[in-house]
């Protein structure tokens, strides 16, 4: 037991009776609708003059899965761009709950908040085009949410202001393009992670980001037919200890994994303290690689 946390043995559901809560209340929406149609419309072409003023280009990325922080037991959404950049943001119960719904395609009896709004904004004329994530304030995310008021690209923008959570919510459920000032990619904090999706676990452990090898994994990766898990992310520092992104790392101080769950349980059986000596194979070749002590937990958010 470690932070209130127990880890489960098998890839299940990891607080996800904790995440799966009502979204937000009422009066939250209506002070979302408030602020979407008291905005000031501006022209795209205005919008994006002010974005490149005032931001460098924002980085593309989009919401990998959602789950919780082992050092916290905080929730968070994990965002990433081609598994080469991450970003851990933390997020509210609720708002990991709606995401979280949607990831799994879970449909409710009834519009949960967040899928009421995006019915709102569609029945008002707006599209959610893209949602922005420019910079960290006091220890919270600052975002946007961009929205075309009519068809065509001559159609006028809203901008709303956002919390991340909740525009992260709103995105995956319209599918609307998601940004980031790549100034936030420079100092991401470092988190230990599990996803709480049953279906593709993801654990981030001393900055390497592992998955069970789907097939998906194997064919883009070019992974031999072995148990263990891939390598989607692993930090500069990392890569100088021999782990590198699509390496698929079968035994950990001497132990064989056979997935994410058993990865995660012999990473922490060893001293926080500690280097993590893990077996691995790239291109075909087994090879050794180390994970770092931990720099400890840096929380930003919710």
């Amino acid at each position: 037991m470690e932070g209130g946390l127990r880890i489960l043995p098998s890839p299940r559901p990891f607080r996800l009776e904790t995440l799966m809560k009502p979204a937000l209340p009422a009066r939250v929406l209506a002070v979302l609708l408030c602020a979407l149609f008291a905005t000031e419309v501006t022209s795209s072409s205005e919008a994006v003059a002010q974005d490149r003023g005032n931001t460098p280009e924002l980085k593309e990325m989009e919401v990998a899965t959602v789950g919780v922080d082992l050092s916290t037991g905080s929730p968070l959404a994990l965002l990433h761009s081609d598994w080469n950049e991450l970003l851990p943001i933390w997020i509210g119960d609720a708002e990991a709950g709606a995401i979280a719904r949607e990831l799994q395609g879970v449909v409710t009896p009834r519009p949960m908040t967040h899928d009421l709004l995006v019915s709102v904004i569609a029945d008002m004329g707006g599209t959610l085009e893209e949602v922005r994530v420019y910079e960290v304030r006091e220890s919270t995310y600052i975002g946007m949410l961009v929205i075309r008021m009519g068809e065509g690209q001559d159609a006028p923008i809203r901008e709303v202001d956002s919390r991340p959570s909740d525009a992260l919510a709103l995105a995956v459920r319209t599918g609307a393009r998601l940004r980031v000032n790549p100034d936030l990619l420079e100092a991401v904090p470092e988190v230990n992670f599990i996803s709480t999706e049953e279906d593709r676990p993801i654990v981030r452990m001393r900055g390497v980001t592992v998955s069970d090898p789907s097939e998906e994994y194997r064919e883009r990766f070019s992974l031999p037919d072995r148990e263990g898990v891939v390598v989607l992310h692993a930090t500069q520092e990392i890569g100088s200890r021999g782990i590198e992104q699509g390496d698929l790392i079968v035994e950990v101080e001497g132990t064989r994994v056979r997935g994410a769950m058993e990865y995660l349980e012999e990473v922490r059986r060893v001293t926080a303290s500690s280097h993590v000596r893990v077996r691995l194979i790239r291109n075909g070749e087994e090879r050794e690689g180390e994970l770092l002590p931990p720099r400890g937990p840096g929380r930003v958010g919710p």
